[in-house]
């Protein structure tokens, strides 16, 4: 049985040891996202800074909106330490459960697993949240986001960010999500 309290405190507080990290080197940090793969077998942390932003584009380019929120195009990206304890418990389990999530025939992902994977999303998402609201009095404008690569559509993505930012950022994001989902 997977212990997905567990995985969501370990979520935590690996999030918050980065963070404060890469605060230390990154003071202009300005966006910090969980990613998890869609196998459930690995999650990491990535994280962009106004500087690499300013790099790549400036504002009023047509390509800001995507360099700006497109986690692949950020600067930071974590899956040492923590975060890699993390993702071999879960690539164990995974492995464990390799006949029950995966259809022998089809070779596509069982019922089992949705169920699994929707467990994992709610601890993701929730660990998210803890985050932002210990983080909010030394990071109070620090974006925070949640991925799973090629599996969360725009609307899910623009509603998570939208219950662990501001109204602004939120309106900001929904309104150019097909620029970088």
């Amino acid at each position: 049985m997977f212990d997905y309290k567990k995985f969501e405190n370990d979520l935590v507080a690996a999030m918050e040891d980065i963070l404060k990290n890469w605060a230390k080197t990154y003071p202009d940090l300005y966006i910090l996202s969980l990613d998890c793969a869609r196998d459930m077998t690995s999650v990491g942390i990535m994280a962009n800074t106004q500087q690499h932003l300013n790099e790549e584009c400036d504002a009023d380019d047509e390509a800001y909106w995507y360099y700006k929120y497109c986690e692949d195009e950020w600067e930071l990206f974590e899956a040492g330490g923590l975060m890699k304890e993390i993702s071999i418990y879960m690539n164990q389990f995974a492995e464990e459960n390799d006949t029950r999530f995966t259809d022998p025939e089809t070779f596509e992902f069982t019922e089992a697993f949705e169920e699994h994977c929707d467990q994992m999303i709610d601890a993701c998402e929730q660990a998210v949240q803890r985050l932002r609201q210990t983080i909010d009095p030394d990071f109070p404008k620090l974006l925070l986001a949640f991925n799973i690569r090629e599996y969360l559509d725009a609307e899910a993505r623009a509603a998570f960010f939208a219950a662990v930012n501001s109204k602004e950022a939120s309106e900001e994001y929904a309104a150019h999500i097909e620029d970088f989902n």
